[in-house]
């Protein structure tokens, strides 16, 4: 997978000589040289490419085979996340103090790259399967108050992308608070 709408190729050739392309590739590159030979096709839509060749002609007009190119993908498209949810591990999920552990749960559309995930401005630990993420952070006390906030930032495996993430998408929040109650005496 690449996220170039051009893609390098390298070649060995015995002989020097015209190169020929087939199937969906092309390339301004005509001419090869005995020995290694890189070529760049010419841009290419976002697709999957498994019907490219390439063959060398010698001066004598005696064609090589043809080299099939191993079957490849151009990914041009940013990534999107699906599903970001956050909840605190307090009996009310919406609500955590210090010690509390908030836990964002992430699926992408597409499958991506370890996700950089902070939760509360601070550095999450992050799992995941390439699709199904979860981002941990315990509260401390030096954190502020309110409601949490999230920052996730992704590309797919290509490299692409994705936009930062800064609010769930089903609504959720969690509010920190460090502040304890305090009673009054009442007569």
């Amino acid at each position: 997978t690449n996220d170039n709408t051009s893609l390098s190729y390298t070649f060995s050739s015995n002989e020097a000589g015209t190169i020929t392309y087939g199937g969906s590739c092309s390339s301004s590159t005509t001419s090869a040289t005995a020995g290694n030979n890189t070529i760049t096709f010419n841009a290419l839509a976002e697709d999957t490419y498994s019907n490219c060749k390439i063959s060398v002609t010698d001066n004598l007009s005696n064609t090589s085979d043809n080299l099939s190119v191993s079957s490849f993908t151009i990914d041009i498209t940013a990534p999107t996340l699906s599903s970001v949810t956050i909840a605190s591990n307090n009996s009310a999920s919406a609500l955590a103090k210090t010690g509390d552990n908030i836990t964002l749960s992430i699926t992408s559309a597409e499958d991506i790259q370890t996700p950089s995930v902070s939760i509360a401005g601070q550095t999450a630990t992050v799992t995941g399967d390439n699709m199904t993420w979860s981002a941990a952070y315990t509260m401390a006390g030096s954190n502020s108050e309110g409601s949490v906030s999230l920052n996730i930032g992704f590309s797919d495996l290509a490299g692409n992308a994705g936009i930062a993430i800064t609010s769930t998408t089903n609504g959720s929040a969690v509010q920190f608070d460090t502040t304890p109650p305090t009673l009054e005496v009442v007569t």
